[in-house]
């Protein structure tokens, strides 16, 4: 960089020293060229590989982004398998509990049926023991009735010789 700024002030100094016209059209030429010459090797030193970097840099950056597109379709196919399965797992587990909540109804309501017939067995048992006190009950009901009606016919009936006669032929055959 040096050598050049030394030979860019040693044509300068050049051309102002001559003054002349056909001369000075050279020398303009030849300040162009040199400016030329300059931005290109500037070019060339210093952003020709910047704008390479930049250019391999977004290279890599399509690069990490078509692979970071690859592995999300690769993460977005397994979550939606992953959701799949879940979803029939959900499927059986429903259809299970579905069977489960259907065998356990099955079961309450045949226990309920039993529990129904023992209530029933027992409500017959207890009515023909109630049925059946009620009958002795009437039993002993009517027996008294009856020996009050008969003392009752007896009394009228019966007269104190009739008495006498009957206790003395129940002694006689007592004895």
């Amino acid at each position: 960089m040096r050598k050049i700024f030394l030979l860019n002030l040693a044509i300068v100094s050049l051309s102002v020293a001559s003054e002349g016209e056909g001369s000075l059209m050279l020398w303009k030429t030849i300040n162009t060229l040199i400016l030329v010459a300059l931005l290109v090797w500037v070019f060339k030193k210093w952003i020709a590989p910047a704008l390479e970097n930049r250019r391999q840099s977004v290279a890599s950056m399509v690069q990490e982004a078509q692979k970071a597109q690859e592995e999300s379709k690769k993460a977005l196919e397994e979550a939606q398998a992953k959701l799949e399965e879940t979803k029939q797992k959900f499927h059986e587990s429903l259809k299970i509990a579905e069977e489960t909540a259907k065998k356990e109804r099955e079961a309450a309501l045949k226990e309920a049926e039993e529990i129904a017939q023992r209530i029933k067995e027992q409500a017959k048992e207890m009515i023909m023991v109630e049925i059946k006190r009620g009958e002795n009950e009437l039993r002993k009901y009517a027996v008294q009735k009856a020996i009050e009606i008969s003392e009752k016919i007896v009394k009228e009936k019966a007269n104190p010789e009739v008495e006498k006669e009957l206790i003395l032929k129940t002694l006689k055959s007592i004895s």
